[in-house]
């Protein structure tokens, strides 16, 4: 075990034991997701404007253009 102490360690841990006690008392629940319906993609991808508009309209956002 890493007894060294680091301020950005310190950060992760705190953010690790958050997440970790959501997930126990059932506050959130981790789930699978085939690649191909990731609606996350949306933000970090570029992807074509058919996949992006599926996406789009599964979040309920709205295009002002349209």
């Amino acid at each position: 075990m890493n007894l060294v102490f680091h301020a950005r360690t310190k950060h992760i841990e705190v953010h690790y034991h958050y997440v970790r006690e959501r997930f126990s008392i059932g506050e959130i629940s981790l789930a699978y997701v085939a690649t191909q319906d990731n609606i996350e993609d949306l933000f970090t991808k570029a992807l074509p404007r058919e996949k992006f508009e599926a996406f789009r309209e599964a979040l309920g956002l709205l295009s002002f253009v349209d």
